[in-house]
């Protein structure tokens, strides 16, 4: 509760102070961002919200150079607002809980599949690099449009696991079964969305949710979703042939090409560095190319150095 409402009180404050944290010079994409600065598949996102990351102890400033490119995303620092002055100290403490939440799934997950709970462990507690999550304060505006105005569009996230902390407002819907269905709404519990990183490693046993919100027409939305990820240098090793063989199955093998949504052209990459860098590249374009200029996004989501891609299309 404190946290919503911390997260509410931030977006209350004038345009003017939350552009004191703004984004658009953080490499990292981290900070606030205005509405009509994020995309999905192109078409504009009805929300504001602030990013922040796990920040990592590097001297590096200067992006352009620095390979493999997902790296540059450990360059600089969270900026935290003046006010409310206990969002910062709040909202660590909540990404602190929410991730040993999100450890207990993550095992489940591997018990589910006759695999020892702690198999993953590596990737998420490694002593060189540690696990990196990613968490947004977001503010959905009453939709002055229509009642479909799109809040979020469809997407599949590409991390591991993400869990949502909403209020009671609604408009978060879930792709399953052929249709878009509404997820509950409630401060009172955490929604759980499976990743791209779930469904390379189970070999698509797991679905990664798709996704969209809906903006109301009347009520403003306030939600913090947490984006659970293993190191992102971590590449995703996909269940052994011997593991998928033994699996139950309670639905088709082939609904996830027949029948679950899925984003046309979207590339889920091992690479857990990689996948997190297509997705805030496509999201963020304005960003990107102000700060990534050496780099460009390929329609796959393959982000590539410039002068390799040029190369291959002369």
């Amino acid at each position: 509760q404190q946290q919503l409402h911390l997260t509410m009180t931030f977006f209350e404050r004038p345009l003017k102070e939350k552009m004191r944290i703004s984004y658009e010079d953080s490499p990292s994409f981290r900070g606030y961002m205005a509405m009509g600065k994020e995309n999905t598949s192109g078409q504009l996102d009805y929300r504001e919200q602030v990013e922040y990351a796990v920040e990592y102890d590097t001297s590096v400033t200067q992006c352009h150079g620095v390979f493999p490119s997902f790296q540059r995303l450990k360059i600089g620092h969270n900026p935290w607002p003046q006010d409310p002055s206990d969002l910062r100290e709040v909202s660590q403490n909540y990404i602190k809980h929410v991730c040993r939440i999100a450890d207990c799934i993550q095992r489940s997950l591997c018990q589910a599949l006759n695999l020892e709970e702690d198999i993953l462990s590596s990737q998420f507690e490694n002593s060189q690099e540690p696990p990196h999550w990613v968490i947004k304060l977001c503010s959905y505006q009453a939709s002055t449009v229509h009642e479909t105005s799109q809040g979020v569009g469809p997407h599949t996230d590409t991390n591991f696991l993400t869990l949502v902390l909403q209020d009671d407002v609604g408009g978060l819907e879930a792709f399953s079964e052929g249709q878009w269905l509404n997820v509950p709404s409630s401060s009172d519990m955490l929604v759980c969305n499976l990743g791209e990183q779930t469904q390379i490693w189970s070999r698509g046993y797991f679905l990664a949710t798709p996704h969209r919100v809906v903006a109301n027409s009347s009520k403003r939305r306030t939600s913090v979703p947490l984006f659970y990820n293993p190191a992102l240098s971590t590449k995703i090793q996909p269940i052994t042939d011997c593991v998928f063989a033994s699996l139950l199955w309670e639905r088709d093998k082939d609904c996830g090409i027949t029948n679950h949504w899925s984003r046309n052209n979207n590339e889920m990459l091992t690479s857990v560095g990689e996948n997190t860098f297509k997705s805030l590249a496509r999201s963020h374009p304005e960003v990107f190319a102000k700060h990534h200029s050496d780099l460009m996004l390929l329609p796959n989501g393959l982000v590539k150095k410039r002068s390799m891609c040029e190369k291959g299309q002369a």
